[in-house]
């Protein structure tokens, strides 16, 4: 986490799904490991770091399972901050997720997390379907 440099994104394949690094903060509030990611707002929780990841990786399917089958995946990730520039099946679309930056800039929550908790980042890739 040491740049603020926008995470771009580039895909290929057939079943025009995009992967892409996002950051997830992981704390203990209490009794309960968080696990967080800014880039999608999505959180998991449990009484381990375990159960936290089981349960965001769960949290994250039922978004993307959701926002897919209503087909607002879209709208929801230019809400989020990123960039969707549009292409072809040749000539692919390309993605752009928000900069650490500017998701704490836009994100006062974020940075009260990130202020007040202590906390350790890492990064997760994940399939996002375009």
């Amino acid at each position: 986490m040491s740049k603020n440099h926008r995470i771009n994104v580039d895909f290929k394949n057939a079943e025009a799904k995009v992967k892409a690094n996002i950051v997830l903060i992981s704390f203990k509030e209490e009794d309960n490991f968080i696990v967080y990611s800014p880039h999608l707002e999505v959180t998991g929780y449990g009484k381990s770091e375990e159960e936290a990841m089981e349960s965001f990786n769960h949290s994250l399917g039922v978004f993307l399972d959701y926002t897919v089958n209503k087909k607002t995946l879209h709208e929801e990730l230019i809400s989020l901050g990123w960039e969707l520039k549009k292409g072809t099946a040749k000539n692919p679309k390309k993605i752009n997720a928000p900069s650490w930056g500017d998701l704490i800039k836009n994100n006062a929550s974020l940075e009260e997390l990130l202020n007040n908790q202590n906390i350790t980042t890492s990064h997760k890739e994940v399939a996002i379907p375009v």
